[in-house]
């Protein structure tokens, strides 16, 4: 039960199913869950050791708020592991694979074209994890779980931000990389993936740390949202 709460919270957090800022309690967890409070009391104890989730001084419970500067840290060392077992992936992928990764990228597609936001992001990351997990590199998958867990919330305004167009194109160079064995285009493409949606919520989305603008009179004055 224990590993199964986790696990369903950590789904959750990577797949976008929390914002950022958003407040967690047990009691909630537990009913989403249909279960008691005590392995959704272990379960959240060992997010926050993972700076999945936040402690705030009184006690409560938060999804992280996300600073621009550990936003791009983040997106960085995803890219570099990201891409690395994507290239190690290549070599292990077979045809079963790549129907398989067909048939998830169809499924997201569909579901952003309808509007069903969590479920192009579930889909989203069954196709990375799919791709992943096909490398057999369980060190730098641990990892990368690691980093979802962290940035997942975030990510997710990739689909509600106005501004930010999020359609996955890059997917498709994946599986035509993975198709004809290139390694290297394989890695650039999930590189070219994750900096899609990087470069546009570095450009739209409000960070913890973004200046905002209060009315003063006839002027306005810039302070820091936290």
């Amino acid at each position: 039960m224990r590993v199964r709460v986790y696990r369903a919270l950590a789904r959750g957090l990577m797949a976008g199913l929390f914002k950022p800022g958003e407040a967690v309690t047990l009691r909630s967890l537990a009913r989403r869950l249909g279960t008691s409070a005590m392995p959704v009391r272990e379960a959240v104890s060992r997010l926050i050791a993972e700076r999945a989730l936040v402690l705030l001084p009184n006690r409560s419970v938060i999804v992280p708020r996300m600073s621009r500067a550990r936003y791009i840290e983040l997106t960085e060392t995803r890219q570099v592991l990201e891409g690395m077992v994507t290239e190690a992936a290549c070599a292990r992928t077979t045809p079963a694979r790549l129907r398989k990764l067909s048939e998830i990228n169809e499924a997201m597609k569909r579901s952003i074209a309808e509007g069903c936001f969590h479920e192009a992001l579930s889909h989203n990351m069954a196709f990375h994890f799919t791709l992943y997990q096909t490398a057999d590199k369980p060190v730098i998958l641990a990892l990368i779980e690691m980093l979802w867990l962290q940035a997942g919330p975030f990510l997710a305004l990739s689909l509600t931000t106005p501004g930010v167009r999020w359609t996955a194109r890059h997917h498709q160079a994946v599986l035509a990389a993975l198709h004809a064995g290139n390694a290297t285009t394989a890695r650039r493409a999930i590189e070219a993936d994750i900096a899609d949606s990087h470069e546009q919520l570095l450009k739209k989305a409000v960070f913890e740390d973004s200046p905002v603008q209060v009315p003063t009179g006839n002027h306005l004055l810039l302070v820091t949202s936290h």
